[in-house]
């Protein structure tokens, strides 16, 4: 059942990010550049709404889930600013890799100094593994050549961003022993909603984040559909993280993702892999299947 749960979970952050690209490419807007603070205000109030709707819109948060909640919330626009200047300055395929490396070793390294979480040695070797088919699935589309510091220092944030993202949530699940769930996603996604809203109106583009949400009805639908993945696999991740190491479904999490990814754009978008692609693939799916043993 609860490999069920897991397998559920990675097919559903995989649809979020699915849907997301199918979002972006249809994106309608008259300022393109409104797609990511509409995303995001829509992204985080539909996940904080789902959330307390299907908790009875019972809300009675500790301190403790407050302080993680927010924490996160930090954590997520740190990662979302991270993600858009590393973009814009170097290669997408490197801070793909420091992402993920992040989302897998810094959860990694707080479980074991911290949180008493242990890995037998063939789950080593399977995280390491996966951390090999992660360079090698991006391999290809690496390259350093123009990069400044500026890039390597955002990727490094990005690296952290997203590591500190999973190891709040499993500080939160831990110190609650699995409750409040429904609350610790409330605070987070509300407050990150929040977040993107006030950065545009400080910013003095409040008139054109409300004309950004005029963005055809493809890319609304697509959203939609992307809201309702990432609640789910939300809600699956604070659900299964009580029940089994953090560093085994962040490296399954991680990896999981980006092989349906590859498989998504093969399929739906008739892209090529590459064999360098295959042979990561390959991989993952092998580091997969040892670290589950």
């Amino acid at each position: 059942m609860l490999i069920l749960l897991v397998m559920l979970m990675v097919v559903f952050f995989s649809f979020q990010s699915l849907f997301l690209r199918l979002y972006s490419i249809h994106y309608a807007g008259a300022d393109a550049a409104q797609s990511r603070p509409v995303f995001s205000i829509c992204y985080g109030m539909f996940i904080a709404a789902a959330s307390l709707m299907a908790n009875g819109f019972s809300f009675s948060p500790s301190w403790q889930t407050w302080l993680l909640g927010l924490v996160n919330a930090g954590a997520l626009l740190l990662y979302n600013i991270s993600m858009l200047e590393a973009g814009d300055r170097g290669s997408y395929s490197f801070l793909m890799i420091a992402s993920m490396f992040g989302g897998i070793l810094v959860p990694l390294a707080a479980g074991l100094l911290f949180l008493e979480e242990y890995l037998r040695p063939l789950q080593v070797f399977a995280v390491v593994l996966m951390l090999i088919s992660l360079v090698v699935m991006n391999l290809k589309g690496i390259s350093l050549k123009e990069s400044s510091g500026a890039y390597y220092l955002w990727c490094a944030l990005l690296f952290l961003s997203n590591g500190l993202y999973g190891t709040v949530m499993n500080l939160q699940t831990r110190m609650m022993r699995g409750a409040e769930r429904a609350e610790m996603l409330t605070i987070l996604f509300f407050a990150s909603a929040l977040a993107a809203a006030l950065g545009e109106a400080l910013q003095k583009r409040g008139r054109q984040l409300a004309g950004g949400f005029r963005m055809g009805r493809r890319a609304a639908l697509f959203l939609l559909f992307c809201c309702i993945s990432a609640t789910v696999a939300a809600n699956l991740l604070l659900y299964v993280l009580p029940m089994m190491n953090s560093s085994v479904l962040y490296t399954v999490d991680n990896g999981g993702v980006l092989v349906l990814s590859i498989c998504y754009s093969v399929i739906l978008f008739h892209e090529k892999p590459q064999k360098m692609q295959i042979l990561g693939m390959a991989l993952a799916v092998l580091s997969i299947i040892l670290i589950e043993l």
